[in-house]
């Protein structure tokens, strides 16, 4: 078969150190975007804007807007009172304000910047990404497998997995597929801004009306795509552009790439480990999934009743495991990437649990947390604390170091920090006394070494991450085996 591209595209670099890196065969468009000036309404603020707009008198329910934008109503809610009304463009009252009219009623300005889109060559499927720069890399070797020294300080070669595929039936993107896009992307740079450090990755630019296909040609490129089989059941994959870290589009896309691309599959199978080399990726797949949920079942009880809690806890006993083999048989200390990547593990059953835990156990009053361009955030938040919780003066210290306008989106169920999380199930102690999260606030010890561990979790998760112990690692996963007992116990 014919090689399918001679341009690589590196947009982020290895994630974790046992990631491997395959080279995704992609056609991609030229499109311009027309970026406002002077203007702070992203698509989702002038799309409701315009709505109401349109509405006059009629009232309109979060609901509706929701289904009309393809969104959750708890996000037009939160769309609505974290920026509409602070900025005022909106009243209380759900009345358009003059100021929102004239920002309605400018010309979109002509200031163009050029971008990029991609279509999964195998698929067909358009990625959710908009990329505005491009990191050509090239070949060390002119015939044969690419090869690519991906670190200046190293001389080592990588040598991706090439997937070929044919290079016909290409067709541009329609108008809708180009909205859709920008919609998923400007939505993935959000959810990004409220997550993720700025040192764990770099900001991306999102504030534009629309996409414009520039013309209908294209070009077929090989886009780096990094994944592992390491800590779980199945491969896990990362965003290739950056912007989030582990990625469920990209995941759902390997599958079906999988499914249509023999070589591929095939090499994912192998991957993975003793399975039979006959069977298809999603049945290896189920197969590691139904030996691990009955391991973790044994160990912990119950983890089956909180959604994705069992993955979670899988990886990060998978990740022990290999950690504490490595020692005792060749007594050496394991890769410090291997110990950091334990405690984000670790962190990551934290988020799993808190998400769950804010669902069953509602703040009911999330009306009353700091929005974005609320003053006095942190006084605020400390006052609901402690109107909930009897927390000592050090406690209240630890748990009130948040950005507190993402303590609202925690409580909605949107996507937000650790600590955030922690904070909003704090203040719903206030109408859940038998919170079965309670038992964290009656060990102060505990209590300072949890929080350690969700600091030590946010510097484990950045590119360069601090050296971390082996005592550190084994107390952490320790800490959590705790943590999960008295949930349930409490539970």
């Amino acid at each position: 078969m014919a090689v399918f591209a001679n341009t690589y595209l590196l947009q982020t670099k290895q994630p974790v150190f046992d990631a491997k890196s395959m080279l995704w065969p992609v056609h991609m468009w030229q499109v311009y975007t027309n970026s406002p000036k002077g203007r702070k309404l992203n698509v989702f603020e002038k799309t409701i804007l315009q709505l109401f707009k349109v509405s006059d008198k009629r009232s309109l329910s979060h609901d509706d807007i929701g289904k009309w934008l393809g969104l959750e109503s708890d996000m037009v809610s939160y769309i609505i009172a974290a920026q509409l009304i602070p900025n005022g463009w909106l009243t209380e009252k759900g009345k358009i304000t003059e100021s929102a009219l004239k920002m309605l009623d400018e010309k979109p300005s002509e200031n163009l910047t050029t971008a990029y889109v991609f279509q999964c060559a195998i698929t067909k499927q358009w990625l959710p990404r908009v990329c505005f720069d491009l990191n050509e890399i090239y070949s060390n070797n002119v015939s044969g497998n690419p090869r690519f020294k991906f670190k200046r300080e190293s001389d080592y070669e990588s040598r991706p997995f090439v997937i070929n595929t044919k290079n016909v039936n290409v067709q541009p993107p329609r108008e809708q597929d180009l909205k859709s896009i920008a919609i998923d992307y400007q939505e993935a740079i959000y959810v990004a801004q409220n997550t993720r450090d700025n040192d764990e990755w770099k900001p991306q630019q999102s504030s534009f009306d629309k996409l414009t296909l520039v013309d209908s040609s294209h070009e077929a490129v090989y886009l780096t795509v990094w994944g592992d089989t390491q800590t779980s059941f199945e491969w896990t994959l990362y965003d290739p552009f950056g912007v989030s870290t582990k990625s469920t589009w990209m995941k759902e896309l390997f599958k079906h790439g999988c499914k249509a691309n023999k070589g591929l599959g095939q090499m994912a199978v192998s991957e993975l480990g003793s399975v039979d080399a006959n069977m298809s990726y999603e049945e290896a797949c189920a197969s590691f999934a139904e030996t691990a949920k009955f391991d973790l079942l044994v160990k912990y009880p119950n983890t089956d009743k909180i959604t994705g809690l069992t993955d979670v806890l899988f990886e990060m006993v998978e990740a022990h495991k290999r950690i504490t083999h490595e020692r005792n048989t060749s007594q050496k200390i394991p890769h410090n990437s291997a110990k950091a990547k334990l405690i984000v593990s670790c962190g990551q059953v934290l988020e799993v649990i808190c998400e769950h835990l804010l669902k069953e156990y509602e703040l009911t009053d999330s009306h009353r947390l700091p929005k974005p361009h609320t003053k006095n955030g942190t006084e605020i938040i400390s006052h609901l604390i402690v109107e909930a919780t009897n927390m000592s003066v050090d406690m209240l210290a630890e748990s009130t170091r948040v950005q507190p306008s993402r303590v609202y989106s925690a409580a909605i169920g949107k996507n937000s920090s650790l600590r955030a999380q922690l904070v909003a199930i704090f203040i719903s102690m206030a109408t859940h006394r038998e919170h079965p999260m309670k038992f964290l606030l009656d060990d102060e010890t505990y209590f300072k070494d949890f929080y350690s561990l969700t600091f030590l979790r946010d510097d484990c998760a950045h590119k360069k991450p601090p050296a971390v112990s082996l005592d550190t690692a084994n107390n952490a996963v320790d800490l959590i085996q705790t943590f999960v007992t008295k949930l349930f116990n409490g539970i």
